[in-house]
């Protein structure tokens, strides 16, 4: 085993613990079994059962719902550094079934501060290693043969821009399951059996834009569809859009954040809209965490981002492989 990729993994934990708490944030230890958690499209968590309770309980996603629970109360900035689970994900060269993420919150703040912070973040971080192992302070990280700039301002961009750009699709005139299985078929997409949006939607991001994004410097992506954002405030004007971003450095994705939605009558409404759709398309269920709509209502005006640790230990180790800076990855138990 190459312990160095390891060790950078474990510099990068305590180099972020150190920026928070050195800027008077509240560190919280989530819970790992959570009896009801959010119900977002795209997100099925792991189960598991309490026998001598006879309850059933659920793998966190991420500890978004813990944390917001703490900030409709007063607690303020907070963060945590939480293993998350993900159930119908193969793993891969970039995701292991349980992984590590950060997720912090900044009160009075919305996703353009996040991003500020983002960038700030990774290149203190990126110095941190440097300094751990002894080499020069630059802002230029090399990723796999990539020379990536990690100096602000990033590239930023937002998500009806890459559509038109690279696939020539008005994106705010493809927000329904017939608009984009008409168009996806007219480039020669095969949409046999597909009667929802989102895969279609997601082949285009993945075959047109994913692979033609810049990699000299981090992209953030701003301003995603409403309903793959259902914890997001939405775009005051682009109906249909929700503040939300993601960022991505070497084409990786690393992040995903929210100007947070605090309004529970619509939280509530996404949630049932979810449920709706996964009972008439036969997907798995989950019961919604009441407790965390109502506390959503409570919400002070905030946003927050969840920050995938491994995938930035990755590219600071100079490794493609998410296996290289986990101890024990999934793959390690397949091979028993």
């Amino acid at each position: 085993m190459n312990f160095q990729t390891h060790f950078i993994k474990e510099w990068t934990v305590q180099a972020l613990r150190d920026y928070f708490i050195s800027h008077s944030f509240h560190e919280v230890e989530t819970p790992t079994l959570m009896p009801k958690i959010p119900i977002e499209p795209n997100l099925y968590p792991l189960k598991t059962h309490w026998s001598h309770k006879n309850l059933d309980f659920y793998l966190p996603t991420s500890p978004e719902s813990s944390l917001k629970k703490l900030i409709s109360q007063g607690l303020g900035n907070c963060f945590a550094i939480s293993k998350v689970f993900r159930d119908l994900e193969d793993i891969g060269p970039t995701h292991n079934l349980e992984f590590s993420m950060l997720e912090w919150y900044e009160m009075n703040k919305n996703y353009h501060d996040i991003a500020n912070t983002t960038q700030e973040l990774v290149l203190e971080i990126y110095h941190r290693i440097l300094k751990k192992q002894n080499k020069s302070i630059t802002n230029i990280l090399t990723y796999q043969n990539h020379q990536i700039d990690l100096s602000s301002p990033w590239y930023f961009f937002t998500l009806k821009e890459l559509f038109q750009k690279f696939a020539n699709i008005d994106l705010s005139k493809n927000l329904t399951a017939p608009e984009i299985i008409a168009t996806a078929k007219s480039k020669g997409y095969n949409t046999d059996s597909i009667t929802t949006w989102e895969p279609l939607y997601t082949q285009i991001f993945i075959n047109e834009i994913e692979s033609k994004l810049p990699q000299d410097k981090p992209v953030f992506i701003l301003d995603y569809p409403t309903q793959l954002s259902p914890l997001c405030l939405p775009c005051p004007d682009s109906p249909g859009f929700s503040q939300r971003f993601e960022f991505y450095i070497g084409g990786i994705e690393i992040g995903n954040a929210y100007t947070e939605l605090n309004n529970s009558q619509i939280l509530k409404d996404n949630f049932e809209a979810e449920t709706k759709f996964r009972q008439e398309n036969n997907l798995p269920l989950h019961p919604y965490d009441q407790e965390f709509i109502d506390s959503c209502g409570q919400l002070p005006s905030c946003a927050g981002i969840g920050l995938g640790v491994d995938r930035l230990a990755m590219l600071f180790a100079d490794t493609n492989k998410i296996e290289d800076v986990i101890y024990f990855p999934t793959s390690f138990f397949l091979k028993k």
